[in-house]
């Protein structure tokens, strides 16, 4: 009888996590890993195991036996967190880990990663190591990172205005030299 209660309440629980979840693209993920401090280097790798452990969902829930469960964007395994509460390796609820917001699920793949590498997920080693990875080259984050924004057109304008007033003073100048000698 209390298993049950205890099988509703996760079941309800679920289902509002399951109305926040998102599904990426192949270039919205690699923005929101970039966005997350992920290493360049690696974003491949990181995308292709996102790819192959969840399909770029957010709400992702694998359950291997009632003690091995495996959650969100990254699967990161019940040891990670603690349901219901803050705790494990990463101190965060598992139910965190099945929302929108993927920075702290970052956070804590990326101490998975310091960790234990690539190989904690098995996915990653079957199907990503050693294997073509995903094209992310042709994203726009990637060619144009978000940090390399242009000015806005105001100060756009004024520096244009600025370089044309000192190529005319040089101008002047120079034609004052050679106009002496």
């Amino acid at each position: 009888m209390a298993r049950g209660r205890v099988a509703v309440v996760i079941l309800i629980a679920l289902s509002f996590t399951i109305i926040e979840c998102k599904v990426y693209t192949r270039c919205q993920l690699t923005r929101e890993l970039l966005r997350n401090g992920f290493p360049r280097t690696f974003l491949s790798n990181w995308v292709c195991l996102i790819e192959q452990e969840s399909d770029r969902n957010t709400s992702a829930y694998h359950a291997k036996t009632t003690r091995r469960k495996f959650y969100g964007l990254f699967q990161i395994g019940s040891e990670y967190c603690k349901e219901g509460r803050k705790g494990g390796k990463c101190d965060i609820s598992c139910e965190a880990l099945l929302d929108e917001d993927i920075r702290d699920d970052g956070v804590c793949a990326l101490k998975v990663f310091e960790q234990e590498g690539f190989k904690y997920w098995a996915r990653w080693e079957a199907r990503c190591k050693g294997q073509s990875l995903p094209d992310i080259e042709k994203c726009p984050d990637w060619q144009y990172p978000s940090n390399r924004v242009s000015p806005p057109r105001d100060k756009r304008t004024l520096r244009g205005r600025r370089s044309a007033l000192r190529r005319k003073r040089s101008s002047r100048k120079l034609y004052k030299q050679n106009s002496i000698f």
